[in-house]
């Protein structure tokens, strides 16, 4: 990928959470699944969350991509408190600012991989910006499959289609979900490079969920959550230790 002028400070922090709190059920049966987290995201970086099963993450990727809410707390898009928003304001901002690529790839499947990727803008009825798409369908090696629909691609070709789809509105932030969860473990290892490119060359912020050691390895940096707290935090990962750290925390 080029040195694509984004227009993007990389010191600039884009998501910032502050004290956020988030609990399921009532009184006695009340969950809590984040209890006072605060983490900042900057611009141009790939981070990863990781936790054992129930440490909150999928909850915290949710609330900072405004898809639930927060009982406490403040969430900071571009400086721009998000967790006062109603419905709609939401929706405008998850279609206008924010990229999605999930595990189950979600491209429809009655449209060509050329239509998924336009999707988010077709909706918006925006316009297509195709220089920026073009570049992206060639770092992405998918310009010879515009023309088929999802069952006619593979896994990979899926997830390339939909890692195109996310960074087409050139969002403040891209969330990826397990986004290797369905593929081999070559076709993985491309998708995060992948990533890891849109962030260090584009100047994309990515924040990914994943339970994989080899997959958080290929992110910047790497938040550890236990019990809905921030425990800990890895720079530079490598997958020994990654996994050393996962170990540690399920000690404590």
């Amino acid at each position: 990928m080029s040195n694509a002028n984004t227009g993007k400070d990389p010191d600039e922090v884009v998501l910032r959470a502050r004290g956020l709190r988030k609990s399921f059920g009532r009184e006695e049966t009340a969950v809590t699944a984040l209890d006072d987290i605060t983490v900042d995201f900057d611009a141009g970086r790939f981070s990863a969350i990781m936790g054992p099963s129930g440490s909150g993450k999928s909850t915290f990727m949710h609330v900072l991509a405004g898809l639930d809410r927060v009982d406490s707390g403040q969430i900071l898009m571009r400086g721009e408190d998000i967790t006062g928003l109603d419905d709609r304001e939401l929706t405008q901002l998850r279609r206008d600012r924010v990229g999605f690529i999930f595990q189950a790839f979600n491209l429809v499947p009655t449209l060509n991989a050329d239509q998924n990727i336009d999707l988010p803008v077709s909706l918006a009825r925006g316009t297509v910006d195709e220089e920026w798409k073009a570049e992206i369908v060639e770092r992405l090696g998918i310009g010879d499959r515009l023309k088929h629909r999802p069952h006619e691609l593979s896994g990979g070709q899926q997830q390339r289609v939909a890692v195109a789809r996310a960074l087409l509105t050139k969002p403040d932030v891209v969330f990826a979900d397990e986004p290797t969860g369905n593929l081999d473990s070559l076709s993985g290892a491309e998708v995060l490079d992948l990533l890891h490119a849109a962030a260090s060359q584009y100047g994309q912020t990515i924040i990914m969920v994943t339970h994989d050691p080899v997959a958080a390895a290929h992110a910047d940096r790497v938040v550890l959550l236990k019990d809905g707290r921030v425990g800990g935090e890895i720079t530079a990962p490598t997958t020994e230790s990654v996994v050393t750290a996962l170990s540690e925390l399920s000690a404590r």
